[in-house]
């Protein structure tokens, strides 16, 4: 059985990483500069080998970006690894029907498929990623200071969704020294928000019990978003996370509510590629209304891709490792469905 890497185009970061080709007991194809944005030269490991034709290939691994000249050129049946949203695996489907895609993005959530879950290893190095993003864009500080000048006190911190990137972002933000707030509509965020020393905010009468953040009716969202202005015009940096899988992101925040907020605040909003959680976001363009800067770019991970590529080569390695030792496991049955 061959299996191949695919350099991820306009991407950030590899499937494999050099630390992990070593773990294979089987050798690897890598196709050809996969390593160029990680500034790592090819790798002359003796079981790695360059690939040649992607027709000789059993099962193909990327990143999200593959281009529709390489779906072509597989081989009928190949196995199609990556991080494809739904939209994506569509898309792929009706390119090639033969092809079996196996997205992190149906990844079941199943105790044993943990160390398999992409989508986790990735929301946590963005969890982290977006903290400092924000504060390389606010020009104050975030910890308090007491100096022989004055104090400068913490920053106010607002976390939108609290997800694995959600929780990330407020252990980072109560590390730098914020003061943190945080809301999502699931039950369960109360308790995981303040077991990291946050502030919940109380701002639906709907809390739901599922595991991803389910769609809520418009006179619903409405109630969330009056509920949220105080906080967010209190704030002085607001990360909105809130996405609902393979639909448009909720708008929680109103460009009334950005317009009233202190001049030098700043909203990462990590849902820009969907839609975004706040009005008055461009996706992948850093926006200024009122003094205030509302980032809406989709790479921020770019700023840890060394990290990011470490632990999603791992994932990968996991699934392929599982997929060889048998292809009808459950787990492959709901990704390819």
């Amino acid at each position: 059985m061959k299996i191949g890497f695919l350099t991820d185009v306009d991407g950030y970061r590899a499937p494999i990483h050099p630390e992990s080709i070593d773990k294979y007991s089987f050798d690897v194809h890598l196709e050809k500069n996969i390593f160029d944005y990680l500034n790592y030269a090819d790798s002359s490991q003796d079981n790695v080998k360059t690939i040649s034709k992607l027709s000789d290939l059993d099962i193909v691994a990327c990143v999200e970006n593959i281009q529709d000249k390489t779906i072509k050129e597989l081989k009928e049946g190949t196995v199609l690894i990556g991080i494809f949203d739904f939209d994506k695996i569509e898309e792929i489907k009706s390119l090639r029907s033969d092809i079996k895609v196996l997205s992190f993005f149906k990844l079941p959530r199943i105790s044993r498929a943990q160390n398999l879950d992409a989508l986790s290893s990735q929301a946590n190095l963005l969890g982290y990623a977006s903290v400092l993003r924000a504060a390389k864009e606010t020009s104050d500080v975030i910890p308090m200071m007491t100096t022989a000048a004055g104090n400068i006190q913490p920053s106010k911190v607002l976390i939108l969704g609290v997800g694995v990137a959600g929780l990330q972002a407020i252990a980072t933000a109560k590390r730098l020294g914020a003061r943190v707030w945080a809301f999502d509509i699931r039950k369960e965020a109360k308790d995981q928000v303040e077991s990291l020393g946050a502030k919940f905010v109380e701002a639906s009468t709907e809390a739901q019990d599922s595991v991803y953040a389910q769609e809520v009716s418009e006179e619903e969202n409405q109630k969330i978003q009056e509920a949220l202005k105080k906080q967010v015009i209190d704030s002085d940096i607001v990360l909105t996370f809130a996405q609902i899988p393979g639909k448009k992101a909720p708008v929680l925040i109103e460009k009334s509510t950005v317009e009233n907020m202190k001049e030098n605040s700043v909203i990462i909003d990590l849902a820009a590629g969907t839609g975004g959680n706040c009005e008055g976001t461009e996706v992948d363009k850093v926006v200024e209304i009122n003094g205030v800067k509302i980032v809406g770019e989709t790479d921020i991970l770019n700023t840890v891709k060394h990290a990011a590529t470490k632990l999603y080569s791992e994932n990968v390695r996991n699934l392929i490792e599982l997929y060889i030792e048998n292809s009808d496991d459950e787990i492959f049955v709901e990704m390819s469905s």
